[in-house]
């Protein structure tokens, strides 16, 4: 490897890693939000609304500078780097269908997400949510998208095992919200799999601010029909939606797209594995969420069945669906 590949692993290996991080304080931002007194609703809502403003302003910046204000378009060679870049093209199109994938799709999961994160701890609800990708392996392989092998196999079964290992503790964690949590990663799996047939060749960040509109969208309006949303936020809860919309929800997309164009989606995806652990790691810090010996060797199953999940499991364009989104 020279010095120009390596700086660029490096530099792919510490985006990735900073992505994974940011998006590891989702959880706690939210049980925040809850103790200054926002609903589910109400802090979706923000969330959503502020992130999507600011991913339409990095498309339009992207946009502008990078299109050549003179002369003939240069055609690139890497598809990374056409990105937003060609606002009239087939990256661009097909605005409703992913709009309507923001309202059906995943509005939905984001919003059990947040309930789950209120009924358990963050970091519990983190480690749920890693079985997705065992559940997107199970849709393949039922649809016949996917042949299974001894080792993707086995990668199940780690998961499957983490997660009986880390819950199989009676009256420790609400019925409700595991069941709860399980559903979050089932629809997650579900929204991923049609993700990678909606989003194929789309600008990412492009996408990305399109369903974060559409789940503006969503919330808005439970929270208005509900009679819960809070125009006049304090200063605490300005704070706490900046942060979740920008740290939790735009640092780690962005984040993550540099990644992918640097180290690939499946080296990516295998740093990301990491996300669980820092949310562990701050809600314990924050919370006080109990740090059993049967809880981490449940998580350290569960990540290590994503892990060679990423490795042997999965397309390319399936992480990098997941990845973007």
């Amino acid at each position: 490897m020279n010095r120009n590949s390596s700086a660029r692993f490096q530099a792919g290996f510490v985006a990735s890693l900073v992505s994974a991080i940011s998006f590891s304080t989702l959880g706690i931002f939210a049980k925040l939000l809850y103790a200054s007194g926002l609903s589910v609703a109400t802090a979706l809502a923000w969330r959503f609304m502020v992130a999507a403003l600011v991913l339409w302003i990095v498309v339009g910046f992207r946009a502008k500078f990078k299109r050549p204000a003179h002369g003939p378009r240069v055609e690139h060679s890497n598809h990374a780097s056409e990105i937003g870049t060609r606002g009239g093209t087939r990256e661009h199109r097909g605005f409703w269908n992913i709009f309507l994938l923001g309202l059906f799709g995943f509005s939905p999961q984001a919003g059990l997400f947040f309930l789950t994160v209120k009924i358990l701890d963050p970091g519990i609800t983190s480690l749920l949510l890693y079985l997705y990708p065992s559940f997107v392996f199970l849709i393949g392989f039922i649809a016949g998208r996917h042949r299974s092998n001894r080792v993707q196999l086995f990668a199940l079964a780690l998961s499957l095992a983490g997660c009986l290992i880390t819950f199989w503790t009676a009256g420790r964690y609400p019925f409700e919200g595991i069941a709860l949590g399980v559903v979050v990663a089932i629809t997650y799996a579900v929204y991923l799999v049609v993700s990678d047939i909606l989003l194929r060749e789309k600008d990412p960040i492009w996408a990305t601010a399109v369903i974060m509109a559409a789940a503006s969208f969503v919330y808005f309006a439970i929270a208005l029909a509900s009679g819960k949303f809070v125009f006049a936020l304090s200063a605490r809860q300005v704070l706490l939606v900046l942060c979740i919309a920008l740290i939790s929800t735009c640092v780690p997309i962005v984040t993550l797209f540099l990644a992918m164009q640097r180290i690939g989606a499946r080296d990516t995806s295998i740093v990301s594995t990491v996300e669980p652990i820092f949310t562990n790691l701050f809600s314990a810090l924050l919370f006080g969420e109990l740090m059993t010996g049967r809880r981490v060797l449940g998580g350290v199953l569960i990540l290590a069945g994503v892990v060679m999940l990423n490795l042997w499991g999965q397309s390319s364009s399936q992480r990098k669906i997941e990845a973007a989104v």
